[in-house]
């Protein structure tokens, strides 16, 4: 008896060390919302955080959007004005702590320049201390999508990527695979039928 009890304690142990790996080496990742709200119709607004971003429709050319923000929120800035990059400059966008302009509040709904096309206007919530960096992407008057970096403190890379959530890291399948394998070993042991010896 003695000796299946240490053979099930190994094998937790082991378990434990590879989940602790697993779990210890799993990066967050950013996580893309899609929305496509056409905001010459109505507003649209999301949090983050606590902080809030809205956004509306100008109807003009060429500023088709403008932007307020609540809380901690606050976007890319260049002269104090909300500030969009245009999506075929080439190379990908990030937005961190290194932005050119910074990044700005605006608690009443200010017009963003040139928003006609393709856009990415850079993002930021400031929670205990800490940054978290995002992004919207535009059309025209049309909000796509947005994204947030879980991880504080972190850049990202803005995208035209409109669906919902992120692929799994490997550490993170590594993870699941790990954790579904105890469950079978748990479930398999547990349907072995016990015989006693009179």
């Amino acid at each position: 008896m003695q000796t299946i009890y240490r053979k099930r304690l190994a094998s937790s142990a082991a378990a434990g060390i590879i989940l602790g790996m697993s779990i210890g080496s799993a990066k967050a990742a950013p996580v893309i919302t899609s929305v496509n709200a056409d905001l010459s119709v109505s507003p649209y607004s999301f949090s983050y955080l606590g902080s809030t971003f809205t956004f509306t429709g100008t109807g003009g050319f060429p500023n088709y959007l403008a932007v307020s923000t609540s809380g901690s929120a606050a976007v890319r800035t260049v002269f104090g004005t909300p500030s969009t990059d245009f999506t075929d400059r080439g190379g990908p966008v990030v937005y961190d702590q290194n932005t050119l302009g910074g990044f700005g509040s605006f608690p009443v709904s200010t017009s963003i320049p040139y928003t006609n096309g393709d856009n990415f206007l850079g993002l930021r919530v400031t929670s205990a201390g800490k940054d978290y960096y995002g992004f919207a992407f535009s059309t025209n008057a049309v909000l796509n999508s947005y994204g947030f970096e879980t991880s504080a403190d972190t850049g990202i890379t803005a995208t035209t990527a409109t669906g919902t959530g992120t692929v799994p890291e490997p550490a993170s399948w590594a993870l699941m695979v790990a954790g579904f394998g105890l469950v079978g070993v748990t479930v398999r042991r547990r349907q072995r039928p016990v015989i006693h010896l009179a």
